[in-house]
């Protein structure tokens, strides 16, 4: 049975929302398939949150396994207190993984899990560089001149075929057009795949990554609750914020 393997990124200040994060994934996994998870590291993580974040799994029995990538592939990039590094490592993910790997999810650390990952996992994505859920921006699709059909999706929750990926080389080409557009981008990692792949993904159900507050809009249990914008259960009270305290309470933090 192939294992679900999961990749996420992280730096000092989102290593506590992380191990919510993978917390709320790991508590409502209930089936029995093997899970791996990796956080990559883009030089701003310390030893001792790496080892709270450890800790904070251990209940499950899961070692995470830490991925340096250097900083420097992101030089020519916008990097500042709302572009940061870890922003744009989800682009690198195919490159970090070894080739024997055909698939992986990546998930940011500003959310927490409902339902069963492995229902999401499962999605067969043989035909499709990746698979996300439907964003309603169309003043970004409009922008970066996406035609209505193609929709425009968030980044957050990404299900990767990572063959197809490395096949067509979207790291680079997706890397390639963040530089050369600076001025067409507001969130340059989601932008630029959404150009890149405009044809290329397939939509999940928009179940898969709920932003908290659009929770009163939607018809649909949310299976994945993402604190997007400025009102975080750390700083705020987001709809859902009892939720994210509950798994925060298990963990090292």
């Amino acid at each position: 049975m192939e294992r679900i393997i999961i990749l996420t990124s992280t730096n000092n200040h989102y290593a506590k929302y992380l191990a919510v994060m993978l917390n709320s994934l790991l508590e409502n996994k209930v089936s029995s398939q093997l899970i791996d998870i990796y956080i990559i590291d883009g030089g701003n993580l310390s030893a001792q949150n790496k080892v709270k974040l450890e800790k904070s799994l251990q209940r499950f029995n899961v070692i995470p396994q830490f991925l340096f990538i250097n900083a420097n592939l992101y030089d020519d990039l916008l990097v500042n207190r709302y572009y940061s590094i870890e922003m744009f490592c989800r682009i690198s993910i195919p490159d970090l993984l070894p080739e024997s790997f055909h698939k992986a999810l990546y998930l940011d650390c500003d959310l927490i899990v409902k339902e069963d990952i492995t229902n999401l996992w499962e999605t067969n994505i043989d035909d499709y560089y990746v698979a996300a859920v439907y964003d309603a921006n169309d003043k970004r699709r409009k922008k970066l001149l996406i035609p209505k059909e193609r929709g425009y999706f968030n980044s957050g929750v990404l299900l990767i075929n990572l063959k197809k990926w490395r096949e067509h080389d979207i790291s680079t080409k997706v890397l390639q057009f963040i530089k050369d557009n600076p001025s067409k981008l507001l969130y340059p990692d989601q932008d630029g795949l959404n150009v890149v792949l405009q044809d290329k993904w397939l939509k999940l159900d928009e179940k898969w990554n709920v932003r908290a507050n659009r929770m009163n809009k939607i018809n649909t249990k949310p299976a994945i609750i993402h604190f997007t914008g400025k009102n975080k259960p750390w700083n705020g009270n987001p709809p859902c914020r009892k939720g994210y305290l509950k798994y925060l309470a298990k963990t090292e933090w």
